[in-house]
């Protein structure tokens, strides 16, 4: 029996950690509270206990919101989902009163600034892009410069932190990059310094999944983007988010998440414990590099890694935050290729078979 606490409620990350805890055999064992600023997005969730919560910058109010929710209902398990709300709770670890797979706040802040990540992973000696810091306008041309280029090639733009590939895009020249980042400052608020340069990969795009135990590996799973939910509107063509993915068995997106998140523990003196999520992306010659990490949160796919395979790790990841010893999988690589998710606006999820598709093109 747990009493589980999930943050960001209404919104599709959290609803989809919702659905697939009911899905579970184990599924009349928990309650769920569910928190989120914003009526109309907790509105989305049938849940029984929901609260409307101050927004997370205000900081004191809303990790006070919590204590006193966590208290009133026995919370047993503290989901903390999204960035901004991981990196609250983890300034404040020693006033959480119940459990939790938060890290240190200074391990959430380091994989929080994809620069500040970049070179952690490069100073640990894991393979990496050049990922430069924009200083200012006019140094953009340094930047770029600086990452080597050769004639034809495509650099990544983005800012240094957030969610969603926000401020993200593939572009050809200096030029552009200065347009892109004067309409970001200009309508947003951003500055130049906020961006952050790399050479664009081309190549597939993987989003892992990793559970440790004590710095033991559990289960790791992977799928692929195939399709991105905003390529119609989006300037690149490409997001986070994925239209339409498919399940795969390749070791080596998994092997290098292992290899990060271990590279992330280690420059902090701790050991990989919790759940953690990565998102990599190959260069021409199928290389995959891990572009960013997230840590002490579920990412909005998180089906994929719940309703295929063996294992589903929302219930492994309950589990352990409620004991750290418990009796966990050690190892695997839990592939369960051939399954493709399809996601549309309005529209439940779909998780069919790549054959039936492939019988369907005929």
């Amino acid at each position: 029996m747990a009493n589980i606490l999930i943050t960001s409620m209404g919104g599709s990350g959290s609803l989809n950690l919702v659905n697939s805890l009911r899905l579970l055999p184990s599924a009349d064992e928990h309650t769920i509270v569910g928190t989120h600023f914003n009526p109309y997005e907790i509105a989305k969730s049938d849940l029984e206990h929901l609260y409307i919560v101050p927004k997370a910058k205000d900081e004191a109010a809303y990790f006070a919101k919590h204590e006193e929710l966590i208290e009133k209902h026995k919370i047993d398990v503290l989901i903390a989902n999204s960035d901004f709300e991981a990196a609250v709770f983890a300034r404040h670890l020693d006033r959480i009163k119940c459990h939790h797979l938060l890290p240190l706040p200074a391990q959430v802040d380091a994989v929080q600034d994809k620069y500040d990540f970049h070179r952690l992973l490069k100073d640990q000696g894991c393979r990496t892009v050049p990922n430069l810091p924009v200083e200012s306008r006019e140094g953009l041309a340094d930047a770029v410069a600086g990452l080597n280029l050769a004639e034809g090639d495509r650099y990544w733009i983005r800012l240094r932190q957030g969610a969603g590939s926000q401020g993200a895009t593939w572009l050809h020249t200096v030029e552009q990059g200065q347009k892109w980042m004067d309409l970001w400052c200009e309508l947003r608020g951003m500055t130049p310094q906020d961006f952050v340069v790399a050479p664009f990969l081309s190549g597939r795009d993987f989003c892992v999944s990793v559970l440790f135990q004590n710095s033991e590996l559990c289960v790791g799973k992977v799928y692929e983007r195939l399709e991105y939910y905003t390529e119609d509107v989006s300037l690149s063509m490409m997001g986070s988010t994925p239209k339409t993915s498919q399940t795969v068995a390749e070791r080596e997106p998994v092997d290098a998440t292992v290899e990060a998140v271990r590279a992330v523990c280690s420059a902090f003196g701790t050991k990989p414990h919790g759940l953690y999520q990565a998102d990599l992306k190959c260069d021409a010659d199928g290389t995959p590099y891990v572009t960013e990490i997230n840590i002490g949160r579920f990412p909005m796919t998180s089906p994929q890694f719940d309703r295929v395979g063996k294992y589903s790790q929302l219930e492994l990841y309950v589990k352990l935050a409620q004991d750290a010893d418990a009796p966990m999988p050690r190892d695997v690589y839990d592939f369960d290729p051939g399954w493709v998710f399809l996601r549309g606006v309005d529209l439940p999820l779909t998780i069919e078979r790549a054959d039936r598709i492939a019988a369907l093109e005929g």
